[in-house]
């Protein structure tokens, strides 16, 4: 009855999952229902906390790291990374909550989140992204890649719709929102390391 139920809201919502997708799509809306909830305090703390300049070294850095990160994304240094995907999403998963921890019941400190996150987000995080990236084209090429592309919008925009919409009746405190946020940092990947586990033979001969 209720596999009957899920199945019919899914069809309702335009969610045609195969069973890898299961794992990611349940994997973003549970964290991303936790980082929209979290994103407008830690947002607002970062803004007003730091002087201007550091929203625009900030940029200028994770577009430095992005274009650099895309040029050296080929040959040995891209079989590499794919091949180790899984020790580089538990270092992506530890760094944030271990950041996040440290923070909340160590020592608040601004300039700790804001150079911590920005290395974490532009380098963990983009390596992580582009084993995906190389991924996706494998698991699911064209019409299904399409598929898959939709569903993650639909779960994208259900989880911030929820996750904002708590947040302006129920707005957390900074300790709290990150904690949360550390938590979040733990599931993010779950679901990309059990697809990865289940697919390694074909993901690991990725060329």
């Amino acid at each position: 009855m209720i596999k009957k139920i899920c199945k019919k809201i899914l069809t309702i919502l335009n969610i045609h999952a195969d069973d890898n997708q299961k794992w990611l799509l349940w994997s973003m809306f549970f964290s991303g229902l936790l980082a929209t909830y979290v994103s407008p305090q830690i947002s607002k703390t970062v803004i007003t906390q730091l002087p201007a300049e550091w929203i625009a070294f900030e940029a200028l850095f994770s577009s430095i790291v992005a274009l650099i990160i895309g040029m050296i994304w080929k040959g040995k240094f891209r079989h590499n990374i794919i091949k180790y995907f899984i020790i580089f999403c538990i270092s992506e998963c530890l760094a944030g909550f271990l950041m996040a921890m440290y923070l909340v019941f160590i020592q608040y400190n601004v300039w700790v989140l804001a150079i911590t996150e920005l290395i974490y987000t532009n380098f963990i995080c983009s390596l992580v992204g582009k084993c995906i990236m190389a991924f996706k084209a494998k698991l699911w090429p064209e019409k299904e890649r399409e598929i898959y592309d939709n569903n993650l919008s639909i779960v994208s925009g259900i989880t911030c719709i929820i996750g904002f919409a708590i947040a302006l009746i129920m707005m957390p405190s900074l300790n709290t929102s990150l904690f949360i946020w550390g938590l979040c940092c733990i599931i993010d990947d779950l679901g990309w390391i059990i697809v990865y586990r289940k697919n390694q033979e074909i993901l690991k001969t990725i060329n």
